[in-house]
């Protein structure tokens, strides 16, 4: 990459931890090695477009958000010949731990301007201009999402899934006909997850044991615990780091997932909150994503 390349710095200002002051500060930080341009979205189609239109300017294009805003700006840099990366600066951020960034914005915007290096990821394509890039999922998953109040996120962070998480516990659970790979899986299931990534809030809390997201497959856990005991053990599990240990989890691998419901389920792609819906479907694009990261920092399944 040649000096000072020209780079989009793609801002969601409803992001929990994004703030003027923090814009700013990552901004003195990436103009040590790239000419930056700032571009502010204040929702998510906002963002997607802003990305799209950036993907066709600058050579990097960076998110600085939750996993949402990440999301949607690696489906607008996908296809084209710029390089995506991203800036802590949600509830979790999944997908900034994922490509070895710290949880402070502006230290991780000091490791992106220094040596770099590039890395592939798997995408899961759900739309023309929706991917999954981390997690997604239907039932109690999606539940948590919709309910969980966007102005508690700036301040308690992932904290505030645990008070929905709580509440729809025992919701459904759902008769779910789970496709992968054109093989068919009739379950009665509270959640399924749709897993790129191999976490949940931390790596320690993994989600399977060798979820890769670059070899080419989408992970799908099915959770069916059937009552409040079942939870329990499954939530052990977790604490253990083990959650697919559970004999209340069942695990497949497959290129393209297709999840149909009778009736609509709320459902969530990395953290956006889909109301409800009777079909998701997801097919994997190989190492579609080219993001750089820093070169001497390993990221989370390297």
């Amino acid at each position: 990459m040649k000096a000072f390349p020209t780079l989009a710095l793609i801002v969601n200002s409803g992001a929990g931890r994004v703030r003027p002051s923090s814009v700013a500060r990552v901004r003195e930080e990436l103009a040590r090695r790239f000419r930056v341009t700032v571009h502010v979205g204040s929702s998510p189609d906002e963002v997607a477009r802003l990305a799209r239109q950036a993907a066709r300017e600058a050579e990097v294009v960076v998110a600085f958000g939750g996993d949402g805003t990440a999301s949607r700006v690696a489906a607008g840099v996908v296809g084209s010949d710029a390089v995506f990366s991203a800036l802590p600066g949600g509830s979790t951020n999944h997908v900034a731990r994922l490509l070895g960034f710290p949880a402070d914005p502006v230290r991780a915007a000091r490791l992106l301007a220094g040596p770099a290096r590039f890395r592939f990821l798997d995408v899961g394509r759900v739309d023309a201009e929706r991917i999954l890039l981390f997690l997604g999922g239907t039932g109690i998953d999606g539940t948590i999402v919709r309910d969980a109040p966007p102005s508690a996120k700036r301040f308690f962070a992932w904290r505030t899934y645990l008070v929905p998480g709580l509440r729809h516990l025992l919701d459904g659970p759902w008769p779910f006909t789970v496709e992968v790979d054109g093989i068919q899986h009739v379950v009665r299931a509270r959640s399924v997850l749709l897993a790129n990534g191999s976490f949940l809030v931390h790596p320690y809390f993994r989600l399977g044991p060798a979820i890769d997201p670059s070899d080419g497959l989408l992970d799908v856990l099915i959770l069916h615990p059937p009552h409040l005991v079942g939870w329990l053990e499954l939530f052990a599990w977790t604490a253990l780091g083990r959650l697919w240990r559970s004999r209340y989890v069942a695990s497949y691998r497959g290129r393209r997932v297709v999840v149909r419901a009778a009736t609509p389920v709320p459902a969530e792609i990395d953290g956006d909150s889909w109301i409800g819906i009777t079909e998701l479907a997801v097919t994997v694009e190989p190492r579609a994503l080219r993001a750089l990261v820093p070169a001497f920092v390993r990221g989370v399944g390297e």
